[in-house]
């Protein structure tokens, strides 16, 4: 795709090559493939079928149940091959992106060994991943320009394990590919299966947003950011 393609259409293609590059390495079992939609005169959204069911996350809801939600309601981009749950929205504003939703959600148990016990028996990458699981919580980085406070809210921030109030400021918007690589990178690839190389590159970057007080606190650095 070309590089003067509007930033809507290269991150739905970005999302798109990540998606069918997951399915090829063994690393996601199910997906909703990245739509585009208008939502109002020159405001256009990147997200999937099931987004709608994002709503549940923000109530005040026991995680197993809220990952069970999730699940049911097939809210998700990509379902990785250990039930961890992949969620990518973002929004644009005639070219310029206003907002994005950034999700994991890991799966609260393991699927049992009796249920499949050949999975475990033949699957070496599923035994290798599963095998170092601990204690599961959610990971979001939250970018949304029109609620930004300095150091109170960051333009673009992460939230662990959906604590109110947890705002860890980042240097920039993730587009599909750094958010996806973090995820892989720190809780899937193992010694045995190297999985980020064969990554589509990376084609495009967002501008940085982190502001001079922020940058003063503990704070995510995003490669490649101007």
């Amino acid at each position: 795709m070309s590089r003067h393609a509007p930033a809507r259409e290269r991150v739905r293609h970005d999302l798109e090559c990540l998606t069918a590059e997951l399915i090829g390495l063994g690393l996601a079992d199910d997906q909703n493939f990245p739509a585009m939609r208008q939502v109002g005169p020159d405001v256009w959204e990147v997200t999937f079928h099931g987004a709608e069911a994002i709503s549940l996350a923000m109530g005040d809801i026991d995680y197993g149940d809220l990952y069970q939600e999730l699940f049911a309601n097939r809210s998700f981009c990509l379902k990785l091959i250990d039930g961890g749950l992949l969620q990518l929205s973002y929004r644009f504003d005639k070219d310029s992106l206003v907002k994005h939703r950034l999700a994991y959600y890991p799966s609260p148990s393991l699927r049992p060994f009796q249920d499949d016990p050949e999975v475990y028996l033949r699957e070496e990458l599923y035994v290798d991943i599963v095998s170092r699981r601990l204690v599961p919580f959610p990971i979001r980085f939250d970018y949304d320009l029109g609620a930004t406070k300095d150091v109170a809210h960051p333009a673009c921030h992460l939230t662990l394990g959906d604590v109110e109030g947890c705002r860890i400021p980042v240097h920039c918007p993730l587009t599909p590919r750094q958010f996806i690589e973090f995820i892989v990178r720190n809780f899937y690839q193992t010694d045995k299966h190297e999985f980020i190389s064969r990554f589509p590159g990376h084609k495009h970057f967002f501008d940085v947003s982190i502001s001079v007080n922020e940058q003063k606190l503990i704070h995510l650095t995003v490669p490649g950011a101007e």
